[in-house]
Formats: structure tokens, C-alpha cells, sequence
């Protein structure tokens, strides 16, 4: 007889197959994330029944997934802790921050073991009376560079440490598109197609020893993608969220269900590409009055008398400056920003009816300012149904600051990992 909750997996070892994946899942991801337990402590944490635990126990250590973590005392084992076999695996997350490019190793649970960091270099304005403007930027390095400067430090910590990487994402504002994944309308990388995985595995040494011994292919991916999945799990019984940005460029990810939408082409929630602004000014992608033309912050910082401060002491000096000033009353910031933030609800005028999100998440310098972008998006929302239209979607600032997107990355490598425990055989 099984108990309430149980399942008639048998107890017998054999194949893991899809119809106890998402049982494995739950039971690996608990080792992860709590470390060695006894089959009692998993049929707790994971709710399945003992038959069920002791069926995929079986299955997991004759895979060599998990192992017995001391000497079996007992006849059945089931005072036995059981450990992932790959506990001293490795994630590394590599990304361009706001002035810098940053790659850290964590360990499968997410914790941060260590991080590198390579500041990003701004080109000197070139004197008028240069005859070679070209001559004091000819040996910078470039964003893409200085990624893999950060990214080669991470590896070779993790080879020092002695830990397998399990794990190598990159992360990127622009949009990643096409077989093979290549960046699109990224501020620092260019509007252009870039390849960035290739450009990183001919300047990133040990790159490719480590992506021979991956379980699964480098992954590269959105960073508002990754903050968005990250943000999301702040929000319990949330499935549906539209997250939104503005520090360097201007990102936007959506969940829908539970899951990230891409898009046909991997394109969706391209929010900075949104053509707001009728007559407006040709974006660098081409189009005409594009959101990014009004409200990227770069335009913010120059329109309120901040662009030099930003050069002398970094972009996000320059956007905490500029918070601090409009707080403060600032006429220039805060007519600057309100530009920005008009625009801003504008364009969520036009995609929350279209994607109809439980939330709307305001990340980076935004979230401060949030009740002008919420004002501007209210400004013209529907009144019918007694005005319950006009009182959704929530919008609230984010909860996990500048570093959502490494903890969202290191989530979701966690979770295709797990997704295939084989993934995980020590």
C-alpha cells in the first residue's frame, strides 16, 4: 500500500526516465541547494513518498549522480545521507556590467566563490588640434576583450580551486538571435550581428578546454532574460511578469506562464526598439524614434548636465547622481528624467495590453523613480469595468539590485542541469 502522496515508482534500479525526471529534479535540486540528506529528510523536502524516494534514490546512485556521504550503519540505508557526487561543481557567469565586465564562479547552489572584475575603458575625447583622432583609441581593449580578460580569470580560478565547471553562461543586453547565437542591438557590442561566442573563444584562454569538458554547450543569453527569471522567484504565485531596465542600455524580458518568451526570431520584448516617438530622431538600429532615442540613459545623463560627470567617474556614479539630484529637485535632471519617464509609460502603454502581465518589474535606476513611470503609464489607461483595467498590472521595483542577473543565470543553469540528472554524474 502506498502512502498519500506516494507514487508506485518501483524500488528497483534502472533507467531515469522522463516519467521521474521532474521527480529527480526536486530531489537533486534539495542536495543542491541544502546539501547531504537521508531518503526520510528527501520524502520530506520533496513531498514524494518513500517508495518513490527509494526507486529514484536507487536509480540516481547506480547512475553515480548522488552517493552514499559516510559508511552505511543501518540494514536499509535509510538513515544513510546521500550527496551529489558533483558537489564540487562549478558555475561561471560571465557579463557586461554597467562600467565594467565581470565573470564569477559560484558553486552549484548559487553562492558566489569568486569574481573578477575588468573595468571598462571610455575613449578619450580626442583633442581638437589632433591631427590622428584615431591615435589615443587604436590600443584600447574592446568590451568584448575585456570580457574574456574576466572571463580567462574565472576559468583558471575554478582549474586552480580544482573544480569542474558544470556551467559557462554569457550574458548580454542586445538580443541573442539565430543558429548559431549571435548579439544584436547591444550598446556596448554595436546594432550589428556580432559573434560574440567566437570572439570570446579566440581571447579567452582555457575557454575552450573548459567548454570540451561541458555537460552542456556555453550558453549565452539576455541579461534582462536572466534578471527577469531571478526577480520572478521573489514573486511567489507570479507566473506572468514583464521586467524593464535602463541603466546601460535599455532591456525588457517577459515571462508569461512561467516561462521566458523569445519569440519566433528572438526577438520578443525588444522594448528599446519600441518606435514611440512620431518624427523622431534614426535609432542605430536603424529605425526612427525608437524608445532608446529618448530614454536610454545615456540621453538622460546628457540631457540633464551629467555626461562629463559620467566620464570622469563612471555610468553608475552618474545614474546614482542623477537619482540623488531629481530627488532633490534638480530642475534639469528632473525635467530630463521626466522626458524619459513619459516615454518610458508610454511604451508600456503599448506592450502591457499586448502581453498582459501580473507585474511589471522596474530594475536598475528606474526603480527609484518608479511612481513617475507608473503616473505616465496611468495617465491613459482604460476607465471601463468600473476602472479595474486601469488598476492592473502591479508595478514594483526590483528586489535583487545590479547582481539579478548573475543570480538569475546561475538559477536557470541549475535547473537545465538538474533537468537531466545525467548532466550531474560526478
Amino acid at each position: 500500500m502506498t502512502e498519500v502522496g506516494e507514487t508506485s515508482a518501483p524500488t528497483h534500479t534502472g533507467p531515469i526516465d522522463d516519467a521521474h525526471r521532474a521527480q529527480a529534479a526536486r530531489l537533486l535540486e534539495h542536495l543542491i541547494v541544502h546539501g547531504p540528506a537521508t531518503r526520510s529528510e528527501l520524502s520530506t523536502a520533496t513531498g514524494l513518498g518513500r517508495g518513490a524516494i527509494a526507486g529514484l534514490t536507487a536509480r540516481l546512485l547506480e547512475a553515480g549522480v548522488i552517493r552514499a556521504n559516510q559508511a552505511d550503519t543501518s540494514a536499509d540505508g535509510r538513515t544513510t545521507p546521500l550527496a551529489l557526487t558533483a558537489s564540487d561543481h562549478v558555475l561561471v557567469t560571465a557579463m557586461l556590467a554597467r562600467d565594467e565586465a565581470i565573470a564569477t564562479v559560484a558553486t552549484l547552489g548559487g553562492d558566489e566563490i569568486a569574481r573578477f572584475v575588468a573595468p571598462l575603458v571610455t575613449p578619450p575625447t580626442p583633442a581638437l588640434d589632433d591631427d590622428d583622432p584615431d591615435r589615443a583609441t587604436e590600443a584600447l581593449p574592446t568590451p568584448a576583450e575585456l570580457l574574456a580578460a574576466a572571463l580567462s580569470r574565472a576559468l583558471a580560478r575554478a582549474d586552480r580551486a580544482g573544480h569542474p565547471i558544470a556551467d559557462v553562461t554569457v550574458l548580454v543586453d542586445g538580443a541573442v538571435v539565430g543558429q548559431p547565437a549571435v548579439v544584436i542591438t547591444d550598446a556596448r557590442l554595436g546594432a550589428e550581428p556580432v559573434d560574440l561566442v567566437s570572439v570570446l573563444r579566440g581571447a579567452t584562454p582555457g575557454l575552450d578546454d573548459a567548454e570540451a569538458a561541458l555537460p552542456l554547450p556555453l550558453a549565452l543569453q539576455s541579461t534582462a532574460a536572466a534578471a527577469a527569471h531571478a526577480e520572478r522567484a521573489e514573486l511567489p504565485g507570479v507566473d506572468d511578469v514583464l521586467f524593464l531596465s535602463g541603466d546601460g542600455a535599455i532591456t525588457a524580458a517577459v515571462i508569461s506562464d512561467g516561462r521566458p518568451l523569445i519569440g519566433a526570431h528572438g526577438l520578443a520584448a525588444t522594448f528599446a526598439h519600441l518606435p514611440v516617438v512620431q518624427g523622431g530622431v534614426r535609432c542605430d538600429c536603424g529605425q526612427t524614434g525608437c524608445l532608446a532615442t529618448v530614454a536610454a540613459s545615456g540621453v538622460v545623463l546628457e540631457r540633464a548636465g551629467l555626461a562629463e560627470f559620467a566620464a570622469a567617474n563612471g555610468h553608475a556614479a552618474a545614474l546614482e547622481e542623477l537619482v540623488a539630484r531629481v530627488d532633490d529637485g534638480d530642475d534639469r535632471a528632473r525635467w530630463s528624467w521626466l522626458d524619459a519617464a513619459l516615454w518610458i509609460g508610454r511604451a508600456l502603454q503599448v506592450v502591457v495590453p499586448t502581453v498582459d502581465p501580473t507585474a511589471v518589474v522596474i530594475g536598475g535606476y528606474w526603480a527609484p523613480l518608479l511612481g513617475d513611470i507608473e503616473a505616465a503609464f496611468r495617465a491613459n489607461r482604460p476607465t471601463i469595468g468600473g476602472g479595474a483595467l486601469r488598476a492592473i498590472p502591479t508595478l514594483a521595483p526590483a528586489r535583487l539590485g545590479p547582481d539579478a542577473a548573475l543570480v538569475g543565470a546561475r538559477r536557470q543553469a541549475r535547473e537545465r542541469l538538474v533537468a537531466d540528472p545525467l548532466l550531474l554524474v560526478g
